[in-house]
């Protein structure tokens, strides 16, 4: 919609931007300039040939005359102009009127422009964007407003790349306003040609608003996507939007599905200083005239950057119904929260409301109010104190109260308390580096309605020993392999309170891991370097009981790269459990991906170029038109098992493939599968039939196992996708 507005910015070619000043020109031709007291600013010319006559207040420049007026530009075989009354006349002869304003160039055949009262006549405009063309028999600006007279768009690729003299699908309209006062454009009835036969289709009018910055209102039309689906026609998202203030926007739009199911969609917009924005929607929608549901939706968003450090974010979502859920979690989180920053310390006061569905109902919970205070201090500065000087504390305070309205109605209040310190150092520098970590976490939970209290505390003690990679370096014929290890010690204590697993006894729990990191580097002939092994991590794990050590867990991850386009990750492990009647709990996953990109049928050296119909090809001896076809494919492997506590196996092999190929050079099709090896069953499938139409586009959607498809043709250009457009579609029932 934004590229359309070209009539705007022809606008700004002739009347915009009046207080720049000239930049100087060395030229051989005649150069001058000098400033006139009815204008705002100086007027430079040059031209082969120049005459002036000072009664009439003309200048006459002819042989590659050009003229400048603030950051406009007019190149002609010659102009008039009149710096009495503002007047400028420019003519062709061989040569057509060049504009130029900015970036932003266009021409014509013939030019009348007064710079006092900012009226204009312009003929045989013509101006070529990227991904357009625009002509038109005549444009006259009056009063800051601009009209197009005998209108033609182009978006024809072949037809802007002069591959063919004449677009293949075009339109046509007799006039186009553009109201500068209101920012907005108008036409008449457009209609739609293909190779210059007229369409049995046509739009009553264009109406496009322009919206200069963020924070202006605007108004217009929203036009609908029209479809088929399952042989019943639907419509989405017809409506209009218009401002109540200059901050303020209002948009209304309504969608109708085969008159069973209608949706209506409000939404009001805000900007305000000091970078505030955000929107406030009311959606309702109904079905079968029974299902009702509606949705509220405030939304706020702050980036404001002063001393006072106070930022206000909000996202309110309610729903009658569950519209959008969550994945995973049929649920909506709503909040609103107020963070205050001072140094390294926050404040936040939230709110939140979280709507979920319980026993076939919906059903509400509210954490109202929470206070968090966090603080992240570094208090020892002294680099003589190796254990001190990088010793980093956080602290949380927090207090919430918690509210649900299900069936068991709750109440409680929650306070949590936790410190986290860190810190390192080295011994025989830089060999080994030690990481102390201490962890402290405590809660005291008050239930009004059980009228009781919970208390819960846990202190984790860990300390990690790295040292420095070790490198190996060895050759293997031409070929040299670097590979790195890194091995980390770490001891881990923690202590949990009674509270969770026995009233009488505490939780201890010491263990032991020891981490090796590997990575291998190849460097081969060719001086590419290629990561071999990247990330291959083997964990060993063991825990204390008893005065004695026992294995817990064994793990490993990793990636590989044998080449740029083949890549296989794995990772896998054994935990062992210490309760009676558990089996120890074994799982792996292994991927494997390749990626193959080809081109069939390159072009040689001996083939020759020519043009057949609108194309360009090359041609062998016999007059075979060639074209190479590129191929891409994807092959995906991923292999899992997992036998988990409750001697549960589970095993499945999956295969992913992906392909595309271009069978033509405007043909193309994409392939899409996932298959079960285990079960022998195809999970999901889809092949893409697409075909470029020029100014058009085609494409066929089929998916087998649902015996489902759908398809779409429609113009390709982005200013006119959403209203010349044909899709349907057909679900399995």
């Amino acid at each position: 919609m934004e590229k359309i507005i070209f009539f705007y910015i022809f606008y700004s070619f002739i009347f915009c931007a009046l207080s720049n000043e000239v930049k100087k020109e060395d030229n051989k031709q005649i150069n001058n300039s000098f400033s006139f007291l009815n204008l705002k600013d100086t007027v430079k010319y040059k031209s082969n040939i120049q005459e002036h006559n000072v009664e009439e207040g003309k200048i006459y420049l002819k042989g590659n005359a050009s003229i400048e007026y603030s950051d406009i530009k007019i190149q002609a075989d010659s102009i008039e102009f009149n710096w009495k009354n503002g007047d400028l006349y420019a003519t062709k002869k061989e040569k057509p009127i060049f504009l130029q304003q900015k970036n932003h160039q266009s021409i014509f055949s013939k030019v009348h422009i007064n710079f006092n009262n900012k009226k204009g006549e312009f003929q045989d405009f013509y101006m070529q964007n990227k991904n357009n063309i625009i002509i038109a028999d005549k444009i006259e600006t009056n009063n800051n407003n601009i009209t197009l007279k005998k209108v033609t768009y182009i978006s024809d690729p072949f037809f802007i790349k002069g591959k063919d003299k004449n677009p293949d699908f075009y339109l046509k309209t007799d006039y186009v306003k553009f109201f500068n006062s209101k920012k907005y454009i108008f036409s008449g009835p457009v209609f739609l040609y293909w190779y210059k036969v007229p369409m049995p289709i046509f739009l009553p009018f264009l109406y496009i608003p322009i919206k200069e910055k963020l924070d202006a209102a605007s108004y217009g039309i929203l036009y609908p996507k029209v479809g088929i689906i399952n042989k019943k026609i639907y419509m989405e998202n017809i409506g209009l939007f218009f401002p109540i203030s200059n901050f303020l926007n209002f948009k209304i739009s309504s969608s109708i599905y085969n008159m069973e199911k209608w949706k209506l969609k409000t939404r009001i917009e805000y900007k305000l200083k000091y970078f505030y924005d955000g929107f406030l929607d009311f959606n309702y929608q109904i079905e079968n005239n029974k299902k009702k549901d509606y949705q509220f939706h405030w939304k706020h968003n702050t980036d404001f950057k002063s001393d006072m450090g106070i930022d206000f974010n909000t996202d309110v979502n309610y729903n009658k119904n569950i519209l959008n859920p969550i994945q995973n979690e049929n649920k909506l989180l709503s909040y609103i929260t107020l963070k205050k920053s001072f140094y390294n310390n926050f404040l936040f006061m939230n709110a939140y409301m979280i709507q979920k569905e319980y026993e076939k109902k919906m059903g509400i919970e509210f954490i109202i109010p929470e206070f968090i205070f966090y603080t992240s201090n570094r208090f020892f500065y002294n680099k003589k104190n190796l254990l001190l000087h990088n010793l980093v504390i956080d602290n949380k305070l927090s207090i919430h109260n918690y509210i649900n309205f299900f069936k068991k109605r709750d109440f409680y209040t929650k306070f949590c308390h936790s410190i986290n310190m860190d810190t390192f150092f080295y011994i025989f520098y830089p060999y080994f580096k030690i990481y102390p970590k201490v962890f402290y976490n405590e809660f005291y939970t008050w239930n009004f309605r059980k009228k009781d209290i919970y208390s819960f505390q846990q202190i984790d003690l860990s300390t990690d020993i790295i040292s420095i990679s070790l490198n190996k370096i060895f050759k293997i014929k031409k070929n040299i392999f670097l590979h790195q290890i890194e091995p980390i010690l770490s001891l881990y204590t923690k202590y949990l309170s009674p509270i969770l697993y026995d009233e009488e006894k505490n939780f201890y729990q010491k263990k032991i891991n020891f981490t090796l990191n590997n990575n291998l580097y190849v460097k081969d002939t060719n001086d590419l370097n290629y990561k071999i092994i990247k990330d291959f991590k083997l964990v060993y794990s063991f825990f204390f009981d008893k005065n004695f050590i026992k294995w817990n867990e064994l793990y490993f991850t990793g990636e590989t790269y044998f080449t740029k386009d083949l890549e296989i990750k794995y990772k896998g492990g054994v935990q062992q459990k210490k309760e009676k009647n558990k089996n120890n709990m074994m799982y792996f996953d292994f991927s494997f991906s390749y990626n193959y990109d080809k081109i069939f049928l390159p072009i040689k050296n001996g083939y020759k170029k020519g043009k057949n119909r609108y194309d360009y090809f090359f041609f062998d001896d016999k007059g075979y038109a060639k074209y190479s076809i590129p191929l891409n494919f994807n092959f995906y492997l991923n292999s899992n098992y997992k036998n988990d506590l409750n001697k549960i196996k589970t095993f499945n092999t999956f295969i992913k493939v992906n392909g595309s190929i271009n069978i033509t050079k405007y043909w193309k099709i994409n392939l899409e599968t996932d298959y079960n090896i285990i079960n022998n069953k195809i999970i999901f499938s889809n092949i893409t039939f697409y075909r470029d139409l020029r100014s058009f586009q085609m494409s066929f959607n089929w998916s087998p196992e649902t015996s489902s498809w759908s398809f779409f043709i429609g113009i390709k250009d982005p200013n006119l996708s959403k209203l010349i457009q044909y899709s349907e579609t057909k679900n399995k029932i």
